[in-house]
């Protein structure tokens, strides 16, 4: 069993999409999968045995010309998939490089209907903060969120 991670590029862009759309509840425009290829480290595709099976795609964030937060956009692993720790080695990728770039935090938001994807956020030592009313507005009807935060050290 080999997990590897790699770059997001031009030619493989329509692997994350691909990904997403199976795995996510929500649907994101070209403009966002165009930008994707611009974060670098901030964006993964997970293989295994040479298989694309998961995605992370996060977002810097800035205060003051200053990098304060790591947002994750979207994490996702095709179900066949779950359970062999890829989910875990891209948020160690981003832990990782948090930490490379002197960011203390990384926070995302997950469905209140997705309990096993909270349930796996907890596992990996992020906190359950507030509940966000309405926060997946594209959804009909629009869905709450709860927003998780991992502090790193």
């Amino acid at each position: 069993m080999r997990i590897e991670l790699d770059d997001l590029t031009a030619n493989n862009l329509g692997v994350l999409r691909k990904i997403n759309s199976v795995v996510l509840p929500t649907k994101y425009s070209d403009a966002w999968y165009k930008e994707s290829l611009t974060v670098g480290e901030l964006a993964k595709l997970a293989y295994f045995n040479e298989i694309p099976v998961g995605a992370i795609r996060c977002a810097l964030e800035t205060k003051n010309d200053q990098k304060t937060k790591i947002y994750i956009m979207t994490v996702a692993v095709l179900a066949p998939y779950r359970g062999y720790g890829i989910g875990r080695r891209l948020i160690d990728h981003i832990i990782e490089y948090a930490k490379t770039v002197f960011v203390k935090e990384v926070y995302c938001h997950v469905w209140t209907r997705n309990d096993e994807a909270l349930q796996w956020y907890l596992k990996l030592g992020f906190e359950k903060g507030v509940l966000v009313k309405e926060y997946y507005k594209k959804m009909d009807p629009p869905e709450d969120a709860y927003l998780l935060r991992l502090r790193i050290q």
